[in-house]
Formats: structure tokens, C-alpha cells, sequence
């Protein structure tokens, strides 16, 4: 892709270029000390010249005073206008470099005893003739261009630099390169069509966020041809290079906004520009002269910023077609103010012809650096890109693009994103006749482990390293020595040899990839509850027990059994996948062939709750087998319909008239599916787009009202707020005129028809506020103004459904609900082991801690210590979890409530408060 440019006009360019750095560094130097006499020198002389030249015109020739007038006389502004201290009323003005005097002298005329002239006269303008060289028409636009601190035009050192920026750039990005100078060659007039690359056209497509069958088919059909690899190949490079180049995705301009490229993609149409002046003119010294006197188009202050060696040369126009295609007739009474239709433009985004060449081939191997592509995108929020990328991924449709798109699916948090990966995903599932869910459970990945959910590594020298699944669904790692015991970390000498490097490289890769597919199974699993999704005991046993990732999740949750004769109990599977065992931890008989299983929720009803509490038989017996579910059951907390809720139906304000930190609640709520959309200074309430949480199988969606509270000005024109206000939850009907299993949820309609509390599932309803109290609680836990007043909020917003917030009081604690109730009910549950260490009791709302020197207040909500008697606040470091787990010893029957964990390590620590050696604690036991 290199370009030859021949020695002798390298060398005539940097001799110009040279020269005109001389020219410009003495002009800089008397910029510098004209600003000094006054920073706005030149606008007052332009200004006082124009006063005393319209005084002569309007004397001599009885003009009175125009709004064109000024026009007319800015183009007869002399350059000696600079040199006339009398303007300003002064004595002397700095003296300027001896070729401007020299210019101001020979280009300008004395009408009516007032020194004129055509500001800057045609015969030193400097242009390439393909561009309408837009020369500067008064004095003060003209200093403008050039900076009182440096170099503004191109100079020797510019083009040194520009012959580096060559070689790297095609050493490094040729194919970027290309398109760079593809882009500058088709913006000059002059230049040949011959000389252009028809590659452009070929990778034309039409906007939009997935290809056309059209536009596939053409792909195809051009794969078939002989130069159809090559191009491929290209489109792979280009793509590969715009994601790999620049922390920024480089799509159309954007190319020319980077110096390096843009320097490497001019220099050849520059050193042109320049020989053919020299050739004119015969002369070195005019045309360097030419450049400081016609800035405009070379100055680096007009081309994005100073000393970035970026010039509006090269620009500022539109690109030619090569063959451009016929313009349509267009009458001539439609457009009777123009005479001729401008020539089309083509497009230099070509990063989506480039995406759908390779979905057209739909190669597997492209998915190696497409998927982190995809993660690029996404962590740039650039929905554009991301959206054609996901849609290029489905097209491929393996199972590894199946894979990777699940997995991106739990970091998107962006609607429009979000969405675009649902419909791609969907597509590549129904291509094989399954829905989503079907595809993720059939398609999840092994990584090698064995029916116990573990994979042995055998290493040099009898050592082993052994991947396992621990926790809610981490993927763990740890080591056996020569004898089989499990020991810390592996000798030197082994971690040495390159054959176990590898090996263990690729187990970490395993352990990290292992976490982020539990997490999509664990959230897959317990929105089931939203989607009701069943399983035959067949295909149970296929996709879920036999599976050794998702059995070790399935082997640690209860189960809804829904039998043929009608009964209903819940279960535990063992070990082999015919053994069930019932809520007291005995064997039960074997399930019936025809069985229906799901995920059991503590609201649901069963026939075996005639021999007590379901709920409480089952924490006896997970307690006594020491099984913590990833996904918490029998410690869930349930919302039921309230005689409030009642009255209040279809809305509920059980959540209403709080105060959340916004960029908080927003976090969890989009982890959680939730659609949020951020309030900012022009959006001051969610009534357009209230927060959404979409539940196709049950035909509604819910809805959570709210409204901006103070704002936080981050330096944009639509300032976000600091918190919300939140108000009503309701649920609306929502219609789907195709099958949101097998199309992604694209043809779902939200209909604002609102639905009786009372006719809400009732496990539905219960996990949707079970969502809200999440939010509520975490997001309101770290405010820090007075609770008693919202006035310590600044900038309270106006909602247009609430004229004023004066009479809104706030609840006394704001985070206190299903979750820190939820708490104290496990706490309770583990009073009789808490209390051989020492004295632990509880009252509403918090855990009462006795130790040797203090007595001790958790609060269940926050999980803040209060010391008493003197009511001060204990800071105590959050630990980590496998931290908390050592240290305690208990039994912790949750993973997903790191307020919980925290509060029982803090039960056991303070217990033991005389043991205490970290210093900044025992600074805050001993004061006081």
C-alpha cells in the first residue's frame, strides 16, 4: 500500500517547508509582542480602521450608513492596517518582520487619501485547485491563524515527522492507512478517478444496525469470485486494525482527527501541491511566502487544535464516487433557486460492509477476535458498532458465538444494546429450531470437568492442579503435592517449566471463564420465576443433572415436582440423578417419567405442606447437610399484597417517597434487567420512560416511577441528578404480535392500560418488589444528608406531576425492609450457635453484641456498629468473603448478601473485641 514519492520532490518540499518556517518564527515572535501591547490588539485596529474607511466612503460618495457596507470595506482592508499605531492613538507599535512590510507595501492602493486593498491579493494564494481556498477577509481572522507561542503551519520539522508517520503507518496499519488516503485522494477535485480504489464501493452499505438479505446475497456472490478471498482478508485486517489501533473506535473523519494517520495519509497529495507551485513559480521563497500569506487552509489552529500537525487540507470535503451512479431527473421548477444537483457523495464508514462481508462467509475463526471486539464496544458504549458487531457474531450462529453472546448479555446495561444482542441471539437460536433458553442450556460449555464437578491437571514431578467450582459459582483453583494433599501454592521448579506455564494459563482462563458462565446460569435460573420455564424430568436430567457446570447448580436448589396425578411436592436431587431426597433430608421415591420440574419458590403451594412448614423443614435440613444455595430459596424474601396495595390498585406505593443515590440504584437495577434510563437537567422525571422490567410470559410489564433530586454538573448540557425520588409502581399489559422465546422480544408492545394488583401472579409480583427493595435498600444506605429534611438536597427538581415536595416526609430509615427483615430471620436461626461464644441477642432492628470491653449495636439494615453506651460509631473494614468465611467458621447459608456476611463477621469479632490487634480499631474501642 506504500506510495512511491520520487527523492527530488521530497527534497524540493522540505526546502519550502523550511523556508516557510523561517518566515513564520519572526512573525510569532511580533504576534507575541503586539499582544502585549494590548491582548486585542488586532480586533481594535480592524475595528478602528473600518470606522475611519466608512467615514470616507460615506463623506465622499454620500453613502449613509449599510448593514453591507462593513462587508465591503473588510475586503479593502490593507495588511499595512497592522502597521498604523495612529488607530489606536499611539505613538509606535511593534515592528513586524521585514516580508510583511515588504507585502503591505506592494499589495495595496490610496483612494481617497486613505491607504486600501484587497486584503490578500490573488497572486499569492496559495491552492491545490481542488479546493475553494477560503482566504481570510479581515485582519483579526487573518493573526488567527497563526499562535503567539509556536509554529502553526507545517514546517521542516512537520514533515520529518510526516515521513515517520509514513513508515510506521504502513508498517503497523495499512489497511487504515488506506482508507485515510483513499479518503484524502477523493476529496481533491483534481484528482484522477483512475487513481482511485473501487474497494470503496464494494463495501457500500446502507445504514442500519444488521444487513439486508440483498445485501448478504451480494456478499455471497462476491465471495464466489476469484478476488473474493482477498477482499475478505482485507475486511478481516481493517476491522481488526480500527478495534486494535486506538482506544477510540476510528470509523469515518475520525481517521483524519489522528495525527499520526493523518500526516502519514496528506503527505503525498502535499508534496504535490508544493512541487507544482515551485514548478509555477520558479521559486522556493514564493511559494513558502504564498503559505504565510494564505494560512487558512495550513493552519493547524483551523484543523483541531494547536501543534496536533493536523491542517484543513484534505477535509473539508466530500468524496467522490469513482463511477458515480446516475442522479435521478429532477424537474427544473422543484429547485428554481439552483441551477445543477451537487455530485453524490460516497460514504467512508465502511466498518459495516466490512462486518457483513465476514458475516457472509460466517467463518468460525472469525470469532476469536470479534467477541473481544464486541467487549470493546461495549465498554466504549458505542451502540452503533456494538450493534453491528453482535449482529455479525449471530449470522456466524456456532455455538461459540452462542456462548460469547450469553456471556456479554450480563454486562450489557444499555437498552438499545441490550436489545440488539437479544434479537442476534434469538436469531442464532431459532436457526436451530431452539428458543434462547434451549440454545444455553444445550450449548453450555464443559471445560473438561468430571461427574464431581472438578478437573484434574496431572504437572511435572506427580504435582496436580485441580479446577473446581466453589462458593455461589466460582471457578477455584488449588494444588496437590507429590502425596495427594492439598498444599498452598506449587514449587518453584515446577512453575518454571514452560510446558506447566501453558497448562496453567489455560486453567486460569477455564477458572475466570467458569465464574462468568455461572453467573448468566444463576440469573438465568432464578428469572425462571418470571418466565415460567418447566422442564420434563428427561430433559432435566440431559441438560441440567449430567452437565457437570449446571448440575453442581442444580444439585444445590429445591425443586417444584409437579407429578401426573396432580400432586405437588419439592425435592433435592442427590448425588446420581434418580436419587431425591424431601424437605426433612430423607430419601423420597423416584420421580414419574411424565414429571414436570421447576424452581420452587417459598410462595408456591404443596401437597406436602400438611406435615408442617415446607419453608422451615427445609433450613433444618440444608443447615444440617451444610448446603448454601447460589440462589437463595428458603431464605427468599416474599412481598405479598397488602390491604393498602389493595386500595391503592392498579398502583402501589410501598416503595413511594424515598430518596436513592441514582448512579447506585441505577447500577443494580440494570443488573438486575431492569430498563433505566438516567434523569439529567432536561429529562427531570421518568413519566416519558418510566423504569421497566418486561415479563412477556405473563403478558405485563412493571413500571417504577421517578423523579430528579439535586444534580451533578459533569461538564455536559444536560446535567445528571444526584438522586431520585421515587413514587407509584404499577403493572401494564404488554401485547407480543409474534413469539418473544424464539424472535428476542422484537415484536413486544407495551400498552399503557394498567392491571389490577390483585390479578398479578403472585410470585411475580412478589420477585418484581423483591427487585424495588433491593434497590431501595443498597441505594438509600450510603446517604448522607439528614433524613428529618430533604432541604439538604440542592436543587430540589419540580416534578409536573407534584407541584411541590415540602409535604413529602421521609421515612425514619429508608433501607430497612424485606432484605434486613430477611436478615433477622436467619440470625434468629443462628442464635443457638452464636451464643456459645458469647452474649448475642436482638431486638427489632439491630444484632446486641456483649464483648469484654464494650457492648455492641448492628444495625440489620446497614450493618453499621454503634458502640454502647456511648452511642459512637465503630469503623470496621469490609473484608472479603473468603476472609469472612475463615475468620467466623459458621455456617453462612447465603452468597448474594454481602451486608449479611459482613454482619456475622462482625458478630464474631466483637465477641472476641479483648482479642482485637489491628490498631485503628483498638484507637476507636480505647477513646472515650
Amino acid at each position: 500500500m506504500a506510495i512511491d514519492m520520487i527523492e527530488s520532490d521530497l527534497a524540493i518540499t522540505r526546502m519550502v517547508l523550511f523556508e516557510v518556517g523561517q518566515l513564520e518564527r519572526p512573525l510569532v515572535r511580533w504576534i507575541a509582542e503586539m499582544k502585549q501591547v494590548d491582548p486585542r490588539v488586532f480586533d481594535k485596529l480592524q475595528q478602528a480602521w473600518l470606522e475611519r474607511y466608512e467615514q470616507k466612503i460615506s463623506s465622499c460618495y454620500k453613502i449613509t450608513q449599510q448593514p453591507l457596507l462593513q462587508n465591503v470595506t473588510l475586503a479593502h482592508m490593507p495588511l499595512a492596517a497592522a502597521m498604523m499605531p495612529e488607530l489606536l492613538n499611539r505613538q509606535s507599535l511593534p515592528r513586524p518582520p521585514a516580508w510583511y512590510r515588504s507585502f503591505a507595501r506592494t499589495y495595496q492602493t490610496n483612494a481617497l487619501g486613505f491607504i486600501t486593498s484587497s486584503f490578500l491579493p490573488k497572486p499569492v494564494r496559495m491552492s491545490d485547485g481542488s479546493y475553494y481556498n477560503r482566504t481570510p477577509n479581515n485582519l483579526r481572522e487573518y493573526f488567527y491563524s497563526f499562535s503567539d507561542s509556536g509554529t502553526s503551519l507545517p514546517d521542516e520539522k512537520w514533515f520529518d515527522q510526516a515521513l515517520q508517520d509514513c513508515e510506521k503507518m504502513e508498517r503497523d496499519i495499512p489497511h487504515l492507512l488506506w482508507l485515510a488516503r483513499e479518503m484524502v485522494l477523493r476529496e481533491d477535485a483534481a484528482s484522477s478517478t483512475e487513481s482511485m480504489d473501487s474497494r470503496l464501493e464494494l463495501f457500500q452499505v446502507p445504514e442500519a444496525p444488521q444487513p439486508s438479505l440483498k445485501t448478504l446475497a451480494r456478499y455471497k456472490e462476491h465471495l464466489a469470485k476469484p478476488e473474493g478471498i482477498k477482499d475478505l482478508e482485507f475486511a478481516r485486517s481493517f476491522v481488526r486494525e480500527a478495534f486494535e489501533s486506538s482506544e477510540k473506535i476510528l470509523t469515518s473523519w475520525h481517521l483524519l482527527k489522528q495525527p499520526a494517520l493523518y500526516r502519514a495519509a496528506i503527505l503525498p497529495r502535499f508534496v504535490r501541491l508544493v512541487t507544482g507551485a515551485v514548478s509555477r513559480t520558479q521559486s522556493v521563497r514564493k511559494v513558502a511566502e504564498a503559505f504565510l500569506l494564505s494560512p487558512s487552509l495550513y493552519s493547524f489552529r483551523f484543523g483541531g487544535g494547536e501543534n496536533n500537525g493536523i491542517m484543513r487540507l484534505g477535509r473539508q470535503k466530500g468524496l467522490r464516487y469513482k463511477n458515480p451512479p446516475p442522479v435521478k431527473s429532477v424537474k427544473p421548477d422543484c429547485h428554481p433557486c439552483s441551477s445543477s444537483l451537487s455530485s453524490p457523495t460516497i460514504s467512508p464508514d465502511i466498518i459495516a460492509g466490512c462486518l457483513w462481508m465476514i458475516a457472509a462467509a460466517a467463518d468460525a475463526v472469525d470469532l476469536e477476535w470479534l467477541l473481544p471486539a464486541c467487549k470493546k464496544a461495549l465498554a466504549a458504549e458505542d451502540v452503533a458498532i456494538f450493534n453491528r458487531l453482535v449482529a455479525t457474531v449471530g449470522l456466524i450462529g456456532t455455538p461459540d458465538a452462542i456462548r460469547g453472546m450469553v456471556r456479554l448479555r450480563a454486562r450489557v446495561r444499555h437498552a438499545t444494546m441490550f436489545n440488539a444482542l437479544e434479537r442476534s441471539l434469538a436469531k442464532a437460536a431459532a436457526a436451530s429450531g431452539l428458543t434462547t433458553v434451549e440454545a444455553e442450556e444445550l450449548l453450555a460449555q464443559e471445560y473438561e470437568l468430571d461427574s464431581t464437578s472438578c478437573h484434574r491437571l496431572n504437572l511435572p514431578d506427580g504435582y496436580a492442579a485441580v479446577l473446581s467450582i466453589t462458593g455461589s459459582g466460582q471457578g477455584s483453583i488449588y494444588y496437590e503435592g507429590e502425596k495427594g494433599d492439598r498444599i498452598s501454592k506449587l514449587p518453584p521448579f515446577v512453575l518454571e517449566q514452560e510446558k506447566c506455564k501453558a497448562l496453567l494459563k489455560s486453567m486460569r482462563s477455564d477458572a475466570k471463564a467458569i465464574s462468568a458462565d455461572m453467573l448468566v446460569h444463576r440469573y438465568r435460573l432464578e428469572r425462571s420465576w418470571l418466565t415460567g420455564q418447566t422442564w420434563t424430568l428427561r430433559a432435566f436430567i440431559e441438560r441440567w443433572l449430567n452437565h457437570p457446570l449446571l448440575g453442581w447448580l442444580a444439585r444445590r436448589q429445591i425443586w417444584l415436582v409437579a407429578e401426573p396425578g396432580g400432586s405437588i411436592r419439592t425435592c433435592l436431587f442427590g448425588r446420581e440423578a434418580t436419587t431425591v431426597y424431601d424437605p426433612d433430608g430423607n430419601k423420597a421415591p423416584p420421580l414419574h417419567p411424565d414429571t414436570l420440574l421447576s424452581l420452587w419458590h417459598p410462595l408456591q403451594k404443596m401437597s406436602d405442606d400438611c406435615k408442617g412448614s415446607v419453608v422451615a423443614r427445609w433450613r433444618e435440613t440444608l443447615e444440617r447437610l451444610d448446603i448454601r444455595q447460589p440462589i437463595r430459596q428458603v431464605w427468599r424474601e416474599t412481598y405479598t399484597i397488602t390491604q393498602a396495595e389493595r386500595e391503592s390498585s392498579p398502583s402501589s406505593y410501598r416503595y413511594a417517597q424515598r430518596i436513592l443515590g441514582q448512579a447506585q440504584v441505577i447500577e443494580i437495577g440494570r443488573k438486575r434487567g431492569w430498563r433505566i434510563r438516567t434523569l439529567t437537567a432536561h429529562i427531570p422525571s421518568s413519566e416519558g420512560a418510566p423504569w421497566s422490567l418486561i415479563i412477556p410470559a405473563h403478558g405485563i410489564y412493571a413500571e417504577f416511577r421517578t423523579g430528579g433530586v439535586g444534580y451533578n454538573d459533569l461538564g455536559r448540557s444536560a446535567p445528571a441528578f444526584t438522586h431520585v425520588m421515587t413514587d407509584r409502581v404499577r403493572f401494564c399489559i404488554l401485547k407480543d404480535r409474534g413469539d418473544w422465546r424464539f424472535d428476542g422480544g422484537r415484536k413486544l408492545t407495551p400498552m399503557k392500560k394498567p392491571v389490577r394488583l390483585a390479578d398479578i401472579d403472585q410470585i411475580v409480583f412478589s420477585e418484581v418488589m423483591r427487585d424495588l427493595d433491593l434497590m431501595v435498600s443498597v441505594a438509600a444506605s450510603n446517604l448522607k444528608f439528614d433524613a428529618s429534611s430533604i432541604q439538604a438536597v440542592p436543587e430540589l427538581g419540580k416534578w409536573r406531576r407534584q407541584q411541590g415536595l415540602s409535604d413529602i416526609a421521609l421515612p425514619d430509615e429508608p433501607h430497612y425492609g424485606g432484605l434486613a427483615q430477611s436478615r433477622r430471620q436467619i440470625i434468629e436461626a443462628l442464635l443457638p450457635s452464636l451464643q456459645e461464644k458469647g452474649a448475642v441477642t436482638l431486638d427489632e432492628r439491630h444484632v446486641i453484641v456483649t464483648g469484654r470491653l464494650h457492648q455492641y449495636r448492628i444495625h440489620l439494615g446497614s450493618g453499621e456498629v454503634i458502640m454502647v453506651p456511648q452511642y459512637r460509631h465503630l469503623t470496621l473494614e469490609t473484608l472479603s468473603h473468603s476472609t469472612r468465611e475463615e475468620d467466623t467458621g459458621d455456617y453462612q447459608p447465603l452468597y448474594d448478601d454481602d451486608i449479611l456476611n459482613s454482619i456475622l463477621y462482625r458478630i464474631a469479632l466483637l465477641q472476641k473485641d479483648h482479642k482485637i490487634r489491628d490498631k485503628n480499631i483498638l484507637e476507636q474501642l480505647r477513646v472515650g
